[in-house]
């Protein structure tokens, strides 16, 4: 099906000016001009826009993003994995943040005390905030936040394989989350808290939440359009189902 010019923009939310730079860049050519000189685009041109729209996402200068735009189907499943890391990558950062804004508060309030080096975990220049690994590295090395006693303790994952691993590890909850929705069992129940458990665990890789930031993110699997459509890849009402469980792990086990 071939859509024109207004319906991507309406759909992809890329205004005309937009569109019509990046075919005068290369970057985004139309598949064909109608009869009545409008550009109309195709499902692989569609792609190819959500390749570009990614790139700019994740901070990709615009000069270089010709050189990322794949035509091969595996090729472009690999950068799309990459866009997956990074955006997982930036969610951890920004409750990193967060862990940071509430002791802060709770500092504010005199209810614990705060290192002063510790005012600044999270943000973008610190050195010291979670980073998930890139997909091709072989050594990692990352510090993460421990709540339990306010220390940075160093987590490494040593080779390629343990981020392979860890990537089917998160893959395997969510198809047996969906398998639990398809089986019409609810987010309470001991079966699915159970793979809950296991989601929290992985999280816990990366850096320990808080029940709030639990929630926090429980929320962001269902609010943040680039999560939800992951999710939505998996099954149309997973996040839903994911969150509902995620909010009623927190209220059990972090809280």
């Amino acid at each position: 099906m071939a859509y024109s010019m207004t319906d991507v923009s309406g759909m992809s939310g890329v205004s005309l000016s937009e569109l019509s730079h990046y075919a005068e860049l290369g970057l985004l050519s139309p598949a064909f001009r109608g009869l009545d000189e409008d550009m109309y685009y195709e499902k692989r041109e569609l792609l190819k826009l959500q390749q570009i729209l990614f790139c700019k996402e994740v901070g990709v200068p615009e000069k270089e993003i010709s050189s990322m735009l794949k035509e091969e189907p595996l090729e472009m499943v690999r950068v799309m994995q990459q866009h997956r890391i990074r955006l997982l990558e930036e969610a951890l950062r920004l409750h990193g943040l967060i862990q940071t804004l509430d002791r802060t508060v709770s500092f504010l309030q005199e209810e614990q005390t705060m290192e002063e080096h510790e005012l600044y975990r999270g943000f973008a220049h610190d050195t010291g905030h979670t980073r998930l690994p890139e997909a091709d590295q072989t050594q990692y090395s990352h510090n993460t936040l421990r709540e339990s006693d306010l220390n940075t303790e160093k987590m490494e994952l040593k080779s390629k394989e343990d981020f392979l691993d860890s990537q089917a590890q998160i893959d395997r909850i969510h198809l047996d989350l969906k398998q639990a929705l398809e089986l019409g069992l609810e987010p309470s129940s001991p079966d699915v808290q159970k793979i809950i458990g296991r989601h929290l665990e992985w999280i816990k890789g990366y850096y320990t939440p808080t029940a709030e930031i639990y929630r926090d993110l429980a929320n962001l699997y269902v609010e943040h359009r680039d999560f939800r459509n992951m999710y939505d890849g998996y099954h149309p009402r997973l996040a839903e189902f994911l969150r509902e469980g995620m909010i009623i792990k927190a209220a059990q086990d972090l809280s």
